[in-house]
């Protein structure tokens, strides 16, 4: 088990306590999406990326390239398939993906490494890993895939539970199976991430930032309205244990 500082307890109290308090100025202005973002995640993460001394340009890089080689292309498929939606501020690119939730998969990215590192695994090293070109080849054959299937009018889409078994469940599991101790180091950050996303994820989904059009494997009702059961075990715990797991293979210091 993880053992933190008096001084790292507070700090990660103290976001904990931010989040809470964000969400509810949420709840009652109700603002457009894209603000919900920058009011509730964006503080939290840049603070915390802030205290990181050392892996700074690591986290950025990886969480830059993440985003523009992956989660244009799965957010694309996504919506194809009509996964989810969200209240839109933004011109859509191609008409159907939401910029607003390519800002969300950054910071789903970017917040959760800056967290690893700072809590979990102490920020001890800038080097980056060589294995870092592969996953950079690796998503740009997936998003070429995706974007030359898209423009000729070929079928993409990929439902919810389908995308993330070949995104999230098959990457960690050839992942952890070569380090299967480095599971111990990612029970804070799922734990953490999957209060955080589940508060935040309620209060938009009463004001109307987000809500869920597809079919999904379960679901229950919550104010008239969908809630898949699929969200809390794809993204609240697989998108973490896969995050970090690909960024210490293919980024950190795994050896």
């Amino acid at each position: 088990m993880i053992k933190l500082s008096k001084d790292r307890k507070y700090k990660l109290l103290a976001i904990f306590l931010y989040v809470l308090i964000a969400c509810l100025v949420v709840f009652l202005t109700r603002p457009v999406y894209i603000l919900s973002i920058i009011i509730v995640l964006v503080p939290p993460a840049l603070v915390n990326f802030l205290w990181l001394k050392k892996s700074k340009k690591k986290i950025l890089i990886f969480s830059i390239v993440s985003t523009i080689l992956f989660a244009f292309a799965a957010e694309l498929s996504s919506r194809l398939a009509n996964s989810w939606d969200v209240q839109s501020f933004l011109p859509r690119l191609f008409g159907i993906l939401p910029l607003e939730n390519i800002l969300f998969a950054f910071l789903n990215i970017f917040w959760v490494l800056s967290f690893y590192e700072y809590f979990v695994d102490r920020d001890n090293s800038s080097k980056i890993s060589k294995k870092f070109k592969y996953l950079v080849l690796f998503f740009s054959l997936f998003s070429l895939i995706i974007f030359v299937l898209f423009f000729n009018g070929i079928n993409l889409s990929m439902n919810y539970y389908f995308l993330a078994i070949i995104t999230l469940l098959i990457p960690s599991i050839i992942l952890f199976s070569k380090k299967f101790s480095l599971l111990k180091k990612v029970v804070l950050p799922v734990l953490f991430f999957a209060i955080i996303f589940f508060i935040y994820e309620l209060v938009a989904l009463k004001i109307g930032n987000w809500w869920w059009p597809g079919e999904y494997l379960l679901q229950v009702n919550l104010w008239g309205q969908i809630f898949p059961i699929d969200d809390v075990v794809i993204w609240y715990f697989l998108s973490t244990i896969t995050c970090i797991g690909g960024y210490e293979f293919f980024m950190d210091d795994w050896e």
